[in-house]
């Protein structure tokens, strides 16, 4: 196997220190990563056929596309890729199209194929959640007894809701790391599966849980627990000082130019809860992995509730929705139903092998669940071209490398080398 180096131009014709800041920088990379960076900047590819020496990706100010190689056609060897990047001299369209940009991490890449990373300090793999077959096969991994897979397949059918997750969707926010970087606002994330959004997203699933919560509380007859007071406390003064932590309209409508201010007070409540999660994980590992194995009792019975919320909807017995929509607001009366009547402690107890205290129980799980409404609050997904739609072809031999450099060349325009392998 030998490798071949050319010598690529990437002109940068910028006019203003606007643009400039603006301009992407693109290091090492597969031609994988090279896909997945173009998104990253809010670029759409509209062709991709690198084998071919032919792909074009527009959009966020920038345009991403193949010089023009000398020579005939039928001399074009695909190993030669020549690769013009061009930043278009207009700041209102970048500044239009700011919330185009996604947050810039590997991890954020790998939701692109469907991957969704675990959160490793809660000993949490990787999940494919990306196609169909692979949301069985990961809530099989989940839920060995395949009832909660069944659910699923229930909900998909065709008479019903074909594309939906409904309690699936949840283990987005309860499994994955915290992918909003510091000091920044940017929080846009590509879609990893086909329905992502859940009662962990919605207004109605934060309003009820907040009052639950608070009914919960007021029920005990001994001192609450400390991370449940803990939780309240947060919720309150989250929902008090900014509207848009219960309102995902609001929180929406912003994308990557929400408050930062919001955003560090969510990342910090979210890195609190980890850190007692964590800390229980420490305790029991003797016997296994506590956060798993509570995750996953929470999806087999987070799957049953849009079934469910229906059914009382039909019967007449749902619950307060506070004036929002009907049916989501009753599905997070059944995930408080679904802890306080048991089934998920009895989960943990009987299908699981857990022998701890009830109390340990209910309160992790409204810690995950505060945990969850932090995490989707320094993120949002959105339709649109996430997911590659051809990722075969993302797993070619082209290598794309930073240069030193030509003399001669503008200050303006960077140096970029393509190596492929053979």
């Amino acid at each position: 196997m030998t490798k071949r180096s050319i010598t690529q131009r990437m002109a940068l014709n910028t006019s203003s220190k606007t643009i400039e800041q603006h301009k992407p920088s693109f290091k090492a990379s597969t031609t994988t990563e090279l896909a997945t960076q173009a998104i990253r900047h809010g670029m759409k590819w509209t062709i991709f056929r690198p084998e071919h020496g032919v792909f074009l990706a527009e959009g966020n100010g920038y345009i991403l596309r193949p010089c023009k190689v000398e020579g005939p056609p039928t001399q074009f060897d695909p190993s030669h890729l020549s690769i013009s990047f061009e930043i278009i001299p207009d700041p209102s369209t970048i500044s239009q199209e700011s919330n185009t940009v996604y947050i810039p991490s590997p991890l954020v890449d790998a939701l692109f194929f469907g991957i969704l990373p675990g959160y490793h300090p809660l000993h949490l793999p990787n999940y494919r959640i990306g196609t169909t077959a692979d949301v069985y096969t990961t809530m099989t991994s989940l839920d060995p007894t395949g009832t909660a897979t069944k659910k699923i397949r229930d909900n998909r059918h065709p008479s019903f809701a074909p594309t939906c997750l409904f309690g699936f969707s949840d283990i987005i926010p309860l499994a994955a790391p915290m992918f909003r970087q510091r000091n920044s606002t940017i929080v846009r994330v590509p879609i990893p599966a086909q329905y992502t959004v859940g009662l962990l997203t919605h207004k109605e699933g934060f309003v009820v849980f907040r009052h639950r919560l608070a009914e919960h509380l007021a029920s005990l007859e001994t001192p609450p627990p400390p991370m449940l007071s803990w939780v309240q406390d947060q919720y309150l003064q989250l929902m008090r000082a900014w509207p848009e932590w219960e309102d995902e309209v609001l929180a929406n409508s912003q994308i990557n130019n929400r408050s930062l201010e919001f955003l560090d007070a969510c990342h910090d409540a979210w890195e609190h809860c980890s850190q007692y999660l964590e800390a229980l994980e420490t305790r029991y590992a003797a016997r296994g992995h506590f956060y798993r194995d509570l995750m996953a009792a929470h999806l087999k019975n987070a799957v049953n509730w849009w079934h469910q919320a229906w059914n009382r909807m039909r019967e007449g017995t749902a619950r307060d929705n506070y004036g929002l929509r009907d049916y989501i607001a009753e599905g997070m009366h059944l995930y408080w139903d679904y802890l306080e009547t048991d089934l998920i402690f009895e989960e943990m107890r009987r299908e699981r092998g857990w022998e701890v205290e009830k109390e340990v129980v209910r309160e992790a799980w409204v810690v995950m669940v505060f945990r969850g409404f932090c995490w989707w609050r320094c993120h949002w997904m959105m339709e649109g071209q996430d997911m590659c739609e051809a990722p075969e072809r993302l797993g070619s031999e082209y290598y794309v490398e930073l240069g030193d450099g030509v003399d001669g060349r503008s200050a303006k325009e960077e140096e970029y080398v393509v190596v492929a392998e053979k």
